[in-house]
This record gives C-alpha cells, structure tokens and sequence, in this order.
C-alpha cells in the first residue's frame, strides 16, 4: 500500500471542514436573521434562543473556518508550486 501525502490530508481537511462549516454558517446566519428581525426568522424562533445559539457558536465557527482556510491555502499553495 502507498502511503499518502501530506497533501492528501489537507485535501480531506479542507472536504471535512468544508462539511462542518456548511451547517454552522447556516445556522450562524439564520439566528443572526432571527435577531435582527429580517426575512420572517424572528417567527421561527425565540429572540433568547437565537441569541443562545448564536453566541454558542462564534468559536467553533472561528476554529473550524481557520482550520479549512489553513487546509485549502495550503494545497493551493502547493499546487501553484510555491513550495
């Protein structure tokens, strides 16, 4: 069996992070939507609960967008060949 590159993983980084952010945006910008009072959302749910949930996800929201930045500018990086 080959072993894999480094690169290999970051790719697989990048997919799964990728993955992770698509729910979190989703409900990162929904409850941002319910706070404000935009679009009907504020119906969808409580202004206490949007807050909770909005709060409750700056940081994983901040660490997972870093790890998939980090991830794809470094196989883009590469594949421009500067290292």
């Amino acid at each position: 069996m080959a072993t894999r590159s480094f690169t290999y993983y970051m790719i697989k980084v990048a997919r799964v992070t990728g993955w992770f952010l698509l729910p979190l945006m989703v409900l990162y910008v929904l409850t941002g939507f319910a706070l404000c009072g935009k679009f009907g959302f504020e119906r969808l749910m409580d202004i206490q609960l949007a807050l909770e949930i909005h709060k409750l996800f700056d940081w994983p929201l901040v660490v997972v967008f870093l790890v998939h930045a980090g991830a794809a500018v470094y196989v883009a990086m590469r594949r421009w060949g500067w290292f």
